[in-house]
């Protein structure tokens, strides 16, 4: 069973006119969630580093009628383009194993999230004969939750994610 972003996002405590990143979004996997999920009054911001990927996710979105997307080239470890405390909640899926220094990456997480904002963080829980990611890259959900502890935040609740990823929400403390 592969895990579906509708189910995670709708754990998160977002609301009409709520604010939330996408990092790492790829494809686009949950933005079509967190933008209904957010409404027309609220805003996803769409990061990833590879920018072909942000083309095709932002034409993909003006097609389907959502406004409320605003694409963000940046590298998460170098910081992006977010103003502090900007944001109600962040995603990070499928994003901790492709990291060098996962503290630098959740440090530029907690500045642009507001007190008590949320993460969702979902990931590989192993590399399962090359379905995912290489097994020396893989973090495991222990790991990403002590990594999320020492960078200030709590963790809120355990979610199913399918056989081969773990999902949690994380709350700035």
């Amino acid at each position: 069973m592969f895990l579906t972003p509708d189910h995670l996002v709708e754990k998160l405590y977002l609301k009409e006119g709520s604010r939330v990143a996408d990092i790492g979004s790829g494809s686009g996997a949950y933005v079509v969630s967190l933008a209904r999920a957010v409404g027309e009054k609220g805003k996803v911001f769409c990061v990833d580093v590879h920018r072909d990927a942000l083309h095709t996710l932002h034409d993909s979105m003006i097609k389907a009628g959502y406004l409320n997307t605003d694409i963000i080239w940046a590298d998460i470890e170098k910081g992006i383009h977010i103003e502090d405390y900007d944001l109600d909640a962040v995603v990070l899926s499928n994003v901790l194993f492709q990291l060098e220094n996962i503290q630098k990456a959740l440090k530029e997480v907690s500045r642009v999230l507001k007190p008590e904002g949320e993460v969702l963080v979902v990931d590989w829980k192993g590399s399962f004969g090359g379905i995912g990611p290489h097994s020396g890259h893989v973090v495991s959900e222990s790991r990403a939750e002590e990594e999320l502890r020492e960078a200030g935040f709590r963790v809120r609740e355990r979610l199913p994610a399918g056989d081969y990823h773990y999902a949690f929400i994380a709350i700035k403390s």
